[in-house]
């Protein structure tokens, strides 16, 4: 397929807000479309209220329409002005602002495969030089500027093809900060304003984890690999610069199409007869503007590449609305008939995941102001989880209707210290009733 011609888009970045003419996409049939919005309404019905699964929502202009032309930090923005690439990016940033920053980074030196590039877990001393050259590791060794280090380390020895695509994911603040518009908020994420901020019944809704938001910045060949993500939740995504093909794949090939394309398959032009053939298999292909915003169910296999010239940044927020099948599928997470298990997330944090979603629950639910139509729906999603098949669910309800349940929180006692692993209180412990049992999951009804 061959890029027609782009919407106008203002991109507040200096980066490119149209396709080069020629520019070769994957092929989209008609019927693998993604829906299409236009109104602020619509978008917040579908995100707020509506299941995701099997869908795609776009709102062209979300950036603009949702007030976040300007979410992105000063430090990313300035460098992201004149440059054409992740290298020219991180250069532009410098040193002090990249320690600022942690992230993932990848590279696609062989088409079709993305690769990590990983620090050393050898290399903790900060500020000291691991490379002959001077160019070392400095500070925690998953910083921007330890990432950035490591990759000249690998292409220096021929492991990273110099001319690469790159692709940074997950880039947020190395330790919380206050959030901008909300100083009693401590956030990782390093955007200054979310879609969080901007939907009626954010903090209303089961789950919206705001405060770990990562920003995805990369260029033409660069990507996210075929995944799940790691609980069956949804996914907000918002995109200020450049194109990306996205594509999502049925709920009842969740299974059989990361079998046959493999975890992290990533569907480079031109593509081969097999890529094609697995594309063909996608429920929806979009092509994702400069501006757009979007709405998915990150439970279901998808992939991403970023195509055209100039650099793609966007950013993701995950969340579960008030809707009774959307929960459903949340506590489907690591059991084996719903969710891939190369995906699954930690048991551990699973549970406490569940914890936050019964604490925003019982909070929410006993608001005497709360709109009834929002109210009936998450007495649903409640329901839900006291009838789950995953018995920590079940235990977590039980303490909770006896008025047993007490958590156990990471303490922060300053800015220094709150990222020290967690700890348990000291005091009452005769008097405190720990949380229920971490237990494996259980496999669904039909025992698969």
């Amino acid at each position: 397929m061959v890029a027609a011609g782009a919407r106008a888009f203002a991109c507040p970045y200096g980066q490119p807000t149209e396709l080069p003419a020629g520019e070769v996409l994957w092929p989209i049939r008609e019927d693998q479309k993604p829906e299409v919005v236009h109104s602020v309404e619509e978008f917040m019905e579908a995100l707020q209220l509506q299941e995701h699964l099997e869908r795609v929502v776009v709102l062209p202009n979300g950036i603009d329409l949702l007030g976040q032309k300007h979410a992105l930090p000063q430090e990313l923005c300035q460098a992201s002005r004149g440059s054409c690439s992740v290298r020219q990016m991180m250069a532009a940033m410098g040193p002090q602002s990249m320690r600022r920053f942690r992230a993932r980074l990848w590279h696609y030196s062989e088409k079709g495969r993305e690769k990590e590039i990983k620090v050393p877990k050898e290399i903790k001393a900060p500020n000291r030089t691991s490379s002959p050259t001077g160019r070392g590791v400095v500070g925690d060794r998953k910083s921007l500027l330890a990432l950035q280090s490591q990759l000249m380390l690998q292409e220096e020895k021929g492991v990273v093809d110099s001319k690469a695509a790159l692709y940074i994911s997950e880039l947020r603040w190395q330790r919380k900060v206050k959030h901008p518009l909300d100083q009693s908020e401590r956030v990782k994420t390093a955007t200054n304003i979310d879609v969080f901020d901007r939907a009626p019944f954010a903090r209303y809704l089961p789950l919206w984890e705001r405060s770990e938001g990562g920003i995805f910045i990369g260029e033409r060949g660069a990507g996210s690999g075929m995944h799940v993500d790691q609980c069956l939740w949804s996914n907000v995504g918002r995109n200020w610069c450049g194109f990306k093909l996205f594509a999502l794949w049925p709920w009842s090939d969740r299974h059989s199409i990361l079998d046959d394309a493999g975890k992290g398959a990533i569907f480079h032009i031109p593509l081969s007869a097999r890529e094609e053939s697995f594309l063909k298999r996608a429920k929806t292909i979009a092509l994702i503007r400069p501006g757009d915003v979007w709405v998915f169910s990150g439970g279901q296999p998808h992939t991403a590449l970023v195509v055209g010239d100039g650099l793609n940044v966007s950013a993701y927020e995950s969340l579960v609305p008030a809707n009774v099948e959307a929960m459903r599928l949340l506590l489907r997470s690591n059991m084996k008939d719903a969710h891939w298990k190369g995906c699954w997330m930690d048991d551990d944090d699973l549970d406490e995941l569940y914890e936050d979603v019964v604490d925003t629950l019982q909070s929410t639910l006993r608001n005497p102001k709360l709109d009834q139509s929002l109210r009936d729906r998450l007495e649903a999603c409640r329901e839900a989880m006291r009838t789950s098949e995953d018995s920590y669910c079940k235990e977590l309800w039980v303490q909770e209707d006896r008025g047993e349940r007490k958590r156990r929180r990471e303490e922060e006692s300053s800015s220094s210290s709150e990222d020290m692993p967690k700890r348990e209180e000291e005091e009452d412990d005769d008097k405190l009733v720990q949380g229920p049992q971490k237990k494996h999951r259980l496999a669904a009804v039909n025992g698969t």
